[in-house]
């Protein structure tokens, strides 16, 4: 049962010190709310740089080609070369069941250059690559309208595309919607089906997705010339396969059969993405014990500052205390109400500040979001329920540690010298 008069008597305690405890408590008020920022902008981050991560099969890995840079077996070097679908085929020869999908990006004509593309209203120098259908999935991006390629659009080579959404701007800067209207591509006429945009910076597959024009690959393929030809290879791998122990015999295979030198890692470089995803995790729990170990000392100094004004305050009530013992108050209920009297302070500074704090949040995401919805480096910063209650329950702890300690002292007063104190 609630003691009221208890209860009465606490708050009627804080009142008579209203700017010492106004004060007291706006150290806690303001320890959680910055913690409340620092969490927030820990999220922010974490959406930002991670973005779509993780939902890209995480087994997997990726190969990429250049001209050769050491000679090799009779070849010089400067070769210019492509992975081919036959390479897969050796892969699974060797590693049966091991490929669960094969997604290949082929630059047209070659990599590191760009084809006249224009529409009916502009026209522009673009970066253009074949690519298959799965590459949507593989790398980080948003179908803002329209839909991606398709496998029936590789079975039939039909000669659509997907355009970012920065050519889109460029060919179409007086239409709503490019869909269903045509481009020329080197003198080859392409129906637009979707428009696509980046949505993580920090990850690079391919060609940049919001600034290049994309076909489907066996139609790139046939009417450039270069059938079973690419540039770039991904490779999602079963689960009984592990890419971080796979992928370089694979890389192995692929140099024995182009004959690539074996330490030449600009002709064919490759790379496992569960280690870099992984790389990014790390990066991710380095910065989220950063915050919190910033906003816990934020969150102690203001913990501190009660307990020193607590101590003040029991120095002030000497004689106070050394009535009530005499007239035989027990030594806990005067333990309780110090304890009490600083958990009211910090609880209540503390719930206003997570409030606060979260409200913030919410009001800087509603002013960004247009600027930090895709491709930034910070995104959707706010914080989840269970660091929040987490930061209470510290709060709670803290608050009656706190108090603690200035009991214990009140506790250490004698009842005779209490009531000789002037």
């Amino acid at each position: 049962m609630i003691d009221k008069d208890f209860w009465q008597e606490v708050l009627q305690t804080i009142r008579q010190q209203k700017w010492r405890s106004l004060m007291t408590a706006f150290g806690i008020f303001w320890g959680l709310l910055m913690l409340m920022f620092l969490i927030g902008a820990g999220m922010g981050f974490q959406e930002g740089i991670v973005g779509q991560l993780k939902q890209m099969p995480a087994n997997s890995a990726a190969y990429s080609t250049d001209v050769t840079t050491m000679a090799y077996n009779g070849f010089e070097r400067g070769r210019s070369w492509s992975i081919d679908f036959k390479d897969v085929e050796a892969i699974q020869a060797k590693y049966p069941g091991s490929i669960k999908q094969a997604i290949y990006v082929k630059y047209l004509p070659a990599a590191n250059s760009t084809l006249i593309v224009s529409s009916r209203s502009a026209t522009d120098e673009l970066t253009v690559a074949g690519v298959s259908p799965f590459l949507s999935v593989m790398s980080p991006q948003r179908i803002v309208t329209g839909r991606y390629i398709n496998e029936f659009d590789c079975d039939e080579r039909r000669k659509v595309c997907v355009i970012g959404i920065e050519v889109a701007k460029t060919l179409f800067p007086n239409d709503d919607s490019p869909i269903g209207q045509s481009i020329n591509i080197a003198g080859t006429s392409y129906d637009v089906i979707g428009v696509t945009k980046k949505t993580n910076d920090m990850v690079n597959l391919g060609p940049h997705e919001s600034k290049s024009v994309f076909l489907p690959i066996s139609t790139a393929q046939h009417v450039f010339n270069v059938v079973g030809k690419a540039d770039r290879l991904f490779l999602v791998l079963d689960d009984k396969y592990d890419s971080g122990s796979y992928y370089k015999p694979i890389d192995d295979i692929i140099r024995q059969r182009h004959q690539i030198h074996p330490d030449d890692d600009v002709a064919l470089m490759s790379n496992d993405l569960k280690s870099q995803l992984n790389q990014f995790d790390i990066m991710i729990g380095g910065l989220n014990a950063l915050v919190w170990l910033v906003g816990l000392g934020t969150l102690l100094a203001g913990l501190i500052g009660i307990s020193n004004i607590m101590m003040i305050t029991v120095k002030e009530r000497t004689q106070e205390i050394g009535v009530r013992r005499a007239l035989g108050a027990e030594p806990w209920t005067i333990i309780k109400q110090i304890m009490c009297e600083s958990l009211v302070l910090t609880l209540a500074a503390g719930i206003v500040g997570i409030i606060a704090g979260v409200w913030g949040l919410y009001a800087v995401n509603r002013m960004t979001a247009a600027s930090m919805s895709d491709g930034g480096f910070f995104t959707n910063p706010h914080v989840p329920f269970i660091p929040a209650i987490a930061a209470l329950i510290i709060l709670i702890i803290g608050g009656l540690f706190a108090g603690f300690v200035p009991a214990k002292r009140a506790m250490a007063i004698k009842a005779i010298e209490a009531l000789r104190e002037e």
